[in-house]
């Protein structure tokens, strides 16, 4: 891969030296912050999503109680939540996967 001028070993300091002058340093400098250092992000996602679904379901039981009574709106918290959780699991389980180099 070519990296832009000012990256890789011959653009700067203390590059990789390698056949291709790029290292994961140089890429994740080019590119920006790496998805490993985002969990801030996407805790943040997971907690604004449920509190969205937790809005959805008071706004039903209150404003709707007679089609949406209170057990059922409390049964749906509780599957959406843990849809919610599955997901937040699997997003930090792939973004914390290495990866593979042949």
């Amino acid at each position: 891969m070519t990296l832009p001028k000012g990256f890789g070993s011959g653009g700067r300091k203390g590059g990789s030296g390698g056949s291709g002058g790029e290292s994961r340093d140089d890429i994740e400098r080019m590119i920006g912050k790496r998805v490993e250092h985002m969990k801030g992000i996407y805790y943040l996602g997971f907690a604004l999503c449920w509190a969205g679904t937790a809005g959805g379901v008071f706004v039903g039981i209150t404003v709707y109680p007679w089609a949406y009574p209170l057990p059922s709106g409390v049964y749906a918290l509780s599957v959406l939540t843990v849809i919610e959780a599955l997901g937040l699991f699997w997003i930090l389980k792939i973004v914390n996967e290495k990866p593979y180099r042949a």
